[in-house]
């Protein structure tokens, strides 16, 4: 196995590792390459990297925000243990998209007891007083955590607490919408978040797969361009491998504890993710059914699978377009989003925006 590692000089300026993309450039012809993670997107238009590329360099946005891809269904099954008076607990952005009627923000205006978390554990604390219902998103990276309150919860005997999981294993999605042709892109900009639990080696056997470079990025903005250098360099020599930018926190193997407590806590169901489908195996199941809500409080809605008319958040978060394509880019804007996209401070439709209307106000 090829040892995983930087290999741009990290010493360098910003300005001696554009110089060294721009040299590169010239070599490679049109290159897309996909920034997979929602806080990679963030940092790139925050910095305005985009625009620092040379024009046959182009970076498009993918399917690594957790609350863009997270699918009407979900939010209407914790809407309807709301409505049974049951506490529920939410990360910020989540509570402002919209189910198939209504989003959570609307159900707490209503009088339900919705209340933002920063973390699983605050719900947690919650459930020692009152029946709490935590909806959890996100991939390999907040799953853990959400194991451990289970493990925890269980190990105190709290029956309180339960939690509707929406997590998602973003290597078998990933895989999956590599094998179907939905994502086709010469190089990956790989989460550093992800890979910090899974480890680079799961990453390596995706692009032996799929004859893909890829480069585990950190998330500074010299991170991300160093990043794209590497890949540079891989794609001109053909180096379909995976390539370890984050040093400093990603190790081959990953996080075992946390891989452990998934494992122990989670087993794979098939998934909807918003505006791409349903996917196999992405979906982490909760075995302990007195932890599950849905099995808890008997949850039966609608699988209603459908995007807001005119909205391509679905194209957006596969890398088709970008978010300004969309024929609703401005009209959705983040004081009134139509799509998913536009809700995240991870998605590209929202990160768009925002960043374009404050570069128009400087």
């Amino acid at each position: 196995m090829e040892k995983v590692e930087r290999t741009v000089n990290p010493d360098k300026t910003a300005a001696e590792i554009l110089k060294d993309i721009k040299a590169k450039a010239k070599k490679t012809g049109k290159v897309k390459l996909m920034e997979v993670c929602g806080s990679h997107t963030q940092a790139i238009e925050q910095n305005g990297l985009r625009s620092l590329m040379p024009a046959n360099i182009e970076l498009f946005s993918g399917p690594g925000c957790p609350v863009c891809v997270t699918p009407q269904k979900e939010i209407d099954e914790v809407i309807e243990i709301a409505k049974k008076g049951v506490t529920v607990t939410s990360f910020g952005d989540l509570v402002r998209v919209k189910g198939s009627k209504e989003s959570l923000l609307e159900r707490k205006a209503k009088g339900d007891d919705v209340r933002i978390v920063y973390s699983v554990f605050e719900a947690l604390e919650i459930a020692r007083k009152k029946e709490t219902v935590h909806i959890a998103i996100g991939f390999e990276t907040t799953a853990p955590g959400t194991a451990q309150a289970i493990l925890q919860a269980k190990k105190e005997g709290i029956e309180n607490f339960s939690v509707l999981s929406g997590h998602k294993y973003f290597l078998t999605a990933m895989d999956a919408l590599l094998q179907s042709g939905d994502i086709t892109f010469d190089g990956l900009i790989s989460p550093g978040h992800v890979s910090a639990i899974t480890g680079s080696k799961a990453f390596e056997k995706l692009s032996a797969k799929h004859s893909i470079p890829q480069v585990i990025s950190g998330f500074e903005p010299l991170d991300i361009l160093i990043t794209i250098s590497m890949l540079l360099e891989m794609i001109e020599k053909k180096e379909n491998t995976t390539k370890n930018e984050y040093v400093r926190l990603v190790s081959e193997k990953g996080n075992s504890k946390a891989l452990k407590a998934m494992k122990e806590v989670f087993t794979p169901e098939n998934a909807l993710w918003r505006g791409i489908g349903m996917i196999k195996n992405t979906g982490m199941k909760i075995k302990q059914k007195e932890y599950d809500a849905r099995k808890k409080y008997d949850v039966q809605v609608e699988e209603e699978y459908s995007m807001p008319k005119g909205c391509r958040c679905g194209e957006v978060v596969k890398g088709q377009i970008h978010s300004q394509q969309c024929p609703l880019f401005g009209f959705c804007n983040p004081e009134n989003p139509v799509g998913p996209c536009m809700v995240s401070v991870e998605g590209s439709c929202y990160n768009t925006f925002v960043n374009k209307n404050s570069h128009h106000k400087n």
